[in-house]
């Protein structure tokens, strides 16, 4: 995203200090927020994963869809200030232009880890690793239907995500 979607530009606006938590991983509030200027890093059971820098980006936007608590935290990595959008998980049932957005946004991700899943699966499919099975990864992405929301894995020995 690079501008501010015209549904969210009216939205009031919360400025952000360096260091503060914006979103806590597994606490719902039912916000969804727009950057309007600034840093923020996502950070998934204390593992940094991204850094979200770019105007109009979406903060909260999967526990919106999901009507769920988030799976990550969200840290302003400088003073920022976002667009807030109570009552997210409605609006994005009832806003057409936030919910086609907020699509585009989860689609392009989904688009970038199948990309990469399939390129693990070239460079490993001849292993005999775990990395040797992106073809049932990538089969169980492509064919989860709309109430599969579990998140986590199903094996015992790994803690769920």
């Amino acid at each position: 995203m690079s501008a501010l979607p015209s549904c969210c530009s009216d939205l009031p606006e919360l400025l952000v200090g360096k260091g503060a938590t914006l979103i806590e991983e597994g606490v719902r509030s039912d916000r969804l927020y727009v950057v309007k200027r600034g840093s923020f890093e996502i950070v998934r059971e204390g593992v940094r994963l991204v850094v979200v820098r770019e105007p109009g980006s979406f903060l909260g936007e999967m526990s919106a869809v999901l009507g769920s608590p988030p799976t990550a935290s969200v840290v302003a990595v400088e003073d920022s200030v976002v667009h807030v959008l109570d009552e997210a998980s409605n609006a994005v049932r009832t806003q057409p232009e936030l919910t086609h957005a907020v699509a585009r946004l989860l689609a392009r991700r989904l688009a970038a880890v199948t990309a990469y899943l399939a390129d693990i699966k070239r460079q490993y499919a001849d292993s005999n690793t775990h990395l040797a099975l992106m073809d049932q990864v990538l089969g169980n992405l492509i064919s989860a239907s709309p109430t599969d929301e579990r998140t986590g894995s199903e094996r015992d020995d790994v803690p769920d995500y």
